[in-house]
C-alpha cells in the first residue's frame, strides 16, 4: 500500500472548509445577538406595556370625560397628566406632562434643530409619589432648556445646582426622539423604532410626568425657543435667546417686523466684534451685568419670512458689523452710544463732529447709524438719532437728490454721510471691513465703493434767502413763490456740489423740487440740472393723460385711474429742451400756442430750463389737469410718442 501525501489541491479545499465554517460561526452568533436584542425589545415593551395597563386599571373606575379643549391647558384640578415612557408616551393626547412638552418641541422643531437638540432624562429622588416619576429636559450643545416652562440654562450643571433632586439618568438625541414620537404610542411600531435606536431598556421603561402646576402653554419650539447658531466668520456658537413676550414685542407692518436685539460681544484678536449671548425681542438684554465694550442693542427690520427663520434657528441674529448675517431686505439701525468702548469709536466720533452732532453720545441724542441691504449692495447712513429713528430717508436715482423725514418733526436741519458697498465686489468687501474695525466711512469712491456724499439740510430762513455756509454762494430767486424753505446742499467725492429746493405753490398745482451741480469754483455747471414735478391730483381723466403721454401704455394710464399715488414726472435740461421742440411746431402748425406759452419768453425763444419748469408750476392758467391735457396734446401730434422724461408713480 503507497504511502498518501497532501498536494496543493488538499490545503486549498481544508482552508475553503475551515472559511465556510468561520462565516457559518459568523452568521449564527450575529443571528443569536439579533434575537437576543429582538427579545430584549419585545421584554421591554411588553414590561411597558403592562405597566400602562396596571395605570389604566387603577382609574377604571374615574370618569375619563374631559370637556374638549387646547391640548396644552393643565387639568382644572392643578394636577398634571399620569406618567409616561418613551414606549406609552402618546403627543397627540389631550394629556400633557413633562414627556409631552419634550415632544412638542420636537416635533415642531426644524430639522436642524432637532439634530442640535438631546432629550435628558432625570431620575427624581425625592420621596414619596414625586420620587415615583423622573423629568425631562432638552439639552442644545451646553445649553438646557426645561420645555415645561420655557425656562433656559447655560450647562446641566447649572441646572442641577438648582434641581438637586435631578440626577442625569440618560439621553436620545432629538432626531431619534422625532422618529420614535412619529410612531404609535404601545405599538410594535413604536418598541421597533426604540430597538433600531439602541435605547436601553431601562430608559425606555422610565416613568416620567413631571409638570409644575403654575405653567401655561406649551413653548412653541418652532418659534421661541433658545437655541446655538453659528455666525459666519466667527468661531464656536452663538447662544440666542428671546423675550418671554416676543409676539407683543415686536412691530409688524407690511410684511415687516421691527424687533430689538441685544447682544453680549468680545473682540477678536483680529479686532472684530464677536456675538457670544443674543437676546431678542423690545427691552432684550442679555442675562448678567455687561460694561462698554462688550454689550450693544440695536433695531432691525426684516421680512417676516426672515424672522421666522430666525426664531426657527435657520439663520444667525442679524449683525451689523456682519454683512454675511444680513439678509436682503433688511435694515439695522444702531445709536452711535452703542459703539462705546469698541474701536470703532474713535472713528464715529470723527464724523459725529463732521455731521455738527458730537455733543450728546448718550441714548435718544447725537448720531445714530443705519445698514440696509439690498442684494449685494449695502448701503449706510449716519446723522441725527432724530433722522434715523424716524425713517428718515436719502432718495438717489433718475431726480434730483431728496431727503426726507419719515414724519413731521422738530428736526429742520442736519447733515447726513452716505456710502454703499457692493458686497460682490472683492474691494467692497474689504471697504466694509474696514469700517466695522475702525468706524471710518470711506470719503472717496473706487472700486466696490459708491454714494460717498455728504448732506446738508439747511433751512432758508437761517440764511436769509442765501445758502453760504461753507458749500459756495448759492442762492435761489423765490419771487412769487411760497418756498418750504429747504435746501439741501450735496457735496460729492470729487470736491463739486449740488443744490436742492423744494418749492410748492399751494392749491392745484404741482409741487417742484431742482436740483443744480456746481463745481469747485462754485460756478454752475451747464446742463446739470435736474426738475421734479410732483403731481397730487385726484381727478382720474388728469391722471391717465399725464401717465398715457410719458409712457404710451394704455394699460398703465387706465390703471392710474384706480389709486391716488402720487405721480412724479423728472425731467432733465435735454427734457425741457425736447418739450419745447415739439411745443413749437405744435403752435405752427396748429395756429395756437398752447403750452408753447409757458415754455418760450416774450420773442419766442426758448426759455431756460428752470424759468420753464416754474411757468408750469405756477401758472394760474395751467392747473395739474391742464398741463395733464397739454401733455396729451403733444403726445398724440407726433403719433402717440411718448414725452421725454422719467415718470414715477407712488
Amino acid at each position: 500500500m503507497g504511502t498518501g501525501r497532501v498536494g496543493d489541491g488538499g490545503a486549498a479545499e481544508a482552508a475553503r472548509r475551515a472559511a465556510e465554517a468561520a462565516r457559518r460561526a459568523a452568521e449564527e452568533a450575529a443571528r443569536r445577538a439579533a434575537e437576543a436584542a429582538r427579545q430584549a425589545a419585545a421584554e421591554a415593551a411588553k414590561k411597558a406595556a403592562e405597566a400602562a395597563k396596571k395605570l389604566a386599571a387603577q382609574k377604571k373606575d374615574v370618569s375619563t370625560f374631559e370637556p374638549a379643549g387646547a391640548k396644552n391647558k393643565l387639568k382644572l384640578d392643578g394636577q398634571g397628566a399620569p406618567s409616561t415612557s418613551l414606549f406609552t408616551e402618546d403627543s397627540k393626547d389631550a394629556k400633557v406632562n413633562c414627556l409631552d412638552k419634550a415632544a412638542d418641541f420636537i416635533n415642531k422643531s426644524s430639522p436642524e434643530l432637532q439634530g442640535r437638540s438631546d432629550l435628558v432624562f432625570l431620575k427624581d429622588s425625592r420621596a414619596g409619589a414625586e420620587g415615583q416619576s423622573g423629568h425631562v429636559v432638552v439639552r442644545q450643545g451646553e445649553r438646557v432648556l426645561d420645555p415645561s416652562n420655557g425656562k433656559s440654562w447655560d450647562d446641566m450643571k447649572s441646572y442641577l445646582q438648582g434641581n438637586s433632586h435631578y440626577t442625569e439618568a440618560g439621553s436620545i438625541p432629538g432626531t431619534t426622539a422625532a422618529k420614535v414620537f412619529g410612531t404609535e404610542a404601545g405599538s410594535p411600531e413604536r418598541a421597533q423604532a426604540l430597538a433600531d435606536a439602541n435605547v436601553s431598556p431601562e430608559l425606555q421603561q422610565m416613568m416620567v410626568a413631571d409638570y409644575p402646576a403654575d405653567v401655561g402653554s406649551v413653548p412653541d419650539a418652532a418659534n421661541v425657543q433658545p437655541h446655538e447658531t453659528t455666525i459666519p466668520g466667527q468661531a464656536g456658537p452663538v447662544s440666542v435667546e428671546f423675550s418671554d413676550t416676543l409676539e407683543k414685542d415686536v412691530k409688524k407692518e407690511d410684511g415687516f417686523v421691527t424687533v430689538s436685539i441685544n447682544a453680549e460681544t468680545s473682540v477678536s484678536a483680529s479686532g472684530s466684534v464677536e456675538f457670544k449671548k443674543a437676546k431678542v425681542g423690545v427691552g432684550a438684554s442679555v442675562e448678567g451685568s455687561v460694561e462698554a465694550g462688550k454689550s450693544m442693542t440695536y433695531e432691525v427690520k426684516m421680512t417676516e419670512a426672515d424672522f421666522e427663520k430666525l426664531k426657527r434657528g435657520e439663520i444667525a441674529p442679524p449683525h451689523p458689523l456682519n454683512p454675511e448675517t444680513i439678509p436682503d431686505g433688511t435694515s439695522i439701525k444702531m445709536e452711535q452710544s452703542q459703539f462705546t468702548g469698541y474701536g470703532l469709536d474713535v472713528g464715529l466720533s470723527y464724523h459725529a463732529v463732521e455731521l455738527g452732532i458730537s455733543g450728546d453720545v448718550k441714548s435718544g441724542k447725537g448720531m445714530s447709524i443705519e445698514v440696509s441691504r439690498t442684494g449685494d449692495k449695502l448701503s449706510m447712513t449716519t446723522g441725527p438719532t432724530e433722522f434715523i429713528e424716524n425713517n428718515g430717508k436719502v432718495t438717489l436715482g433718475a431726480g434730483p437728490v431728496s431727503v426726507s423725514m419719515g414724519r413731521e418733526d422738530t428736526l429742520k436741519e442736519y447733515k447726513l454721510r452716505t456710502a454703499e458697498f457692493d458686497l460682490g465686489n472683492p474691494e467692497g468687501q474689504k471697504a466694509f471691513e474696514a469700517f466695522a474695525k475702525d468706524g471710518r466711512m470711506p470719503e472717496k469712491e473706487g472700486p466696490g465703493v459708491s454714494n460717498t456724499l455728504r448732506f446738508d439740510k439747511i433751512n432758508y430762513e437761517s440764511t436769509g434767502g442765501k445758502v453760504g455756509i461753507d458749500v459756495g454762494p448759492f442762492s435761489i430767486e423765490t419771487d412769487g413763490t411760497t418756498n418750504t424753505g429747504d435746501y439741501l446742499i450735496t457735496h460729492h467725492p470729487d470736491g463739486t456740489k449740488s443744490l436742492t429746493s423744494d418749492i410748492t405753490y399751494g392749491g392745484d398745482h404741482p409741487d417742484i423740487t431742482l436740483e443744480q451741480k456746481y463745481d469747485k469754483d462754485g460756478k454752475l455747471v451747464p446742463g446739470s440740472e435736474k426738475f421734479a414735478m410732483k403731481f397730487d391730483t385726484k381727478d382720474d381723466n388728469a391722471r391717465e393723460l399725464l401717465v398715457y403721454s410719458f409712457t404710451g401704455d394704455a394699460d398703465k394710464a387706465k390703471a392710474a385711474r384706480e389709486h391716488d399715488k402720487p405721480i412724479t414726472l423728472n425731467l432733465t435740461a435735454d427734457d425741457i429742451e425736447e418739450m419745447q421742440r415739439r411745443s413749437g411746431i405744435q403752435a405752427q402748425n396748429g395756429g395756437h400756442m398752447g403750452i408753447n406759452v409757458l415754455l418760450t419768453d416774450y420773442d419766442g425763444k426758448p426759455n431756460d430750463p428752470l424759468m420753464a419748469v416754474r411757468n408750469m408750476a405756477c401758472s394760474p392758467a395751467y392747473n395739474e389737469y391742464k398741463l395733464a391735457q397739454s401733455y396729451f396734446g403733444l403726445f398724440m401730434d407726433e403719433g402717440k410718442k411718448p414725452l421725454s422724461g422719467e415718470l414715477v408713480i407712488g
